[in-house]
């Protein structure tokens, strides 16, 4: 009979002990893999989301510029401001070729949180060219008039030409354009004239931050230097903002690897146990086999078997069940981790899950070595005095 038929017949045998150790390693793998699966999901959606803002560096209050920056790419609001004339220094400072004002404000609708851009309209699409509009963008000078995201637009049901309340004074103001969907979180957000913007929530002469763009990304560094001269200004550039945040989660990652490193080492100690506890009630079914010709060999090979079987089988229910269960994987980080990238933050692919699969089956073939050997040495005499007794 073939080794490996023999192998899954003697499993078969044994059904609920065999469940048990795949599930053990099933779970494992799963944990593992969607680990991995997100870190990449997030340095590649978070890469993304960077890239398209089309800037070199933001301009902030003097504070924490790290979190103002992640604060004002996701559509948070700082409690601090700059004003006209820290622009117009930044505008003088030597290398920077473009720096447009930004006013976020967030308010409230039927008690959800909306997010108001107030921009330069020219300035902005400049930078983001990629920008495609469903009827047209507004003029910087015009008064009443905003764009709003895709995203809100379907959520909102809100339409071009529509008539929509705007402001503590519910000021009539028209939906002009509908930004085509981009993925990023400028989806959900309503745009106006900068002007607009401070007039309606009372912020004249306020900004949130300077969105800036030097002459040369290698000088980018020594323009943010420049910049930092002016007086309670800080900068940020979209390197470091990128940097910071996969530092941070690197953080994360390495405890949890920890914890999963831990946690393979009780799945090997467990299946360990379980093969030796099955070398021992088999040491009948070993000896007999001896006893009609089996090698020493033979015997080890099928206690390998029988082990790599079921940890691969362990590690594929673990890759599926990761896949299976990656939706609620991110509701949940969205739901624990603030500001999250909007696109997918899970990204798994082929060479992830073989990895997974590859690894499981090594800790079993590892496992299997000392059980393989101890099955090695029945002998056909301990299995007749078994059968005598």
């Amino acid at each position: 009979m073939n080794l490996f038929v023999f192998a899954l017949r003697n499993l078969q045998r044994r059904k609920v002990r065999t469940i048990l150790t795949i599930a053990g390693v099933a779970l494992a793998v799963a944990v593992l893999f969607s680990l991995l699966a997100f870190q990449a999901g997030y340095e590649q959606e978070l890469t993304k989301e960077v890239d398209s803002l089309g800037i070199h560096m933001l301009a902030v209050p003097k504070g924490c510029p790290y979190e103002a920056a992640s604060l004002i790419m996701h559509g948070g609001v700082i409690p601090k401001y700059l004003n006209e004339t820290d622009l117009d220094r930044v505008k003088k400072t030597e290398g920077v070729t473009l720096a447009t004002p930004i006013l976020l404000h967030q308010f409230m609708v039927n008690g959800s949180p909306h997010i108001l851009y107030g921009i330069i309209g020219s300035e902005m699409r400049s930078i983001r060219p990629y920008w495609k509009i469903e009827g047209r963008f507004f003029e910087d000078n015009e008064e009443r008039v905003m764009v709003v995201g895709k995203g809100l637009a379907d959520k909102e049901n809100l339409k071009v030409g529509q008539m929509l309340p705007f402001g503590p004074k519910k000021e009539p103001f028209e939906i002009v354009g509908i930004l085509d969907t981009s993925g990023g979180q400028e989806d959900e957000f309503h745009f106006t004239p900068l002007s607009e913007a401070q007039r309606v929530f009372g912020k004249e002469n306020k900004l949130t931050t300077i969105a800036v763009l030097a002459d040369s990304i290698d000088n980018s560094g020594i323009v943010a230097d420049r910049i930092e001269e002016i007086p309670d200004m800080q900068v940020v550039t979209m390197t470091q903002i990128t940097g910071t945040i996969l530092n941070i989660v690197g953080s994360a990652r390495t405890l949890l690897l920890s914890m999963i490193a831990v946690t393979l080492v009780i799945t090997a100690v467990g299946i360990s146990n379980t093969l030796l506890m099955s070398v021992h009630e088999r040491t009948k079914e070993f000896g007999m086999l001896k006893a009609i010709g089996a090698r020493s060999a033979d015997l080890m090979k099928l206690v390998i078997m029988e082990t790599l079987v079921v940890t691969f089988l362990g590690g594929l229910a673990g890759v599926l069940l990761a896949l299976l269960g990656g939706g609620l994987i991110e509701s949940f980080i969205r739901a624990n981790v603030p500001y999250a990238p909007s696109g997918s933050l899970i990204a798994a692919d082929p060479v992830m899950a073989i990895m997974c699969i590859g690894l499981s089956v090594v800790l079993g073939l590892a496992c299997s070595i000392y059980p393989a050997i101890r099955s090695g040495k029945q002998s056909p005499m301990e299995a007749m005095r078994g059968e005598i007794s």
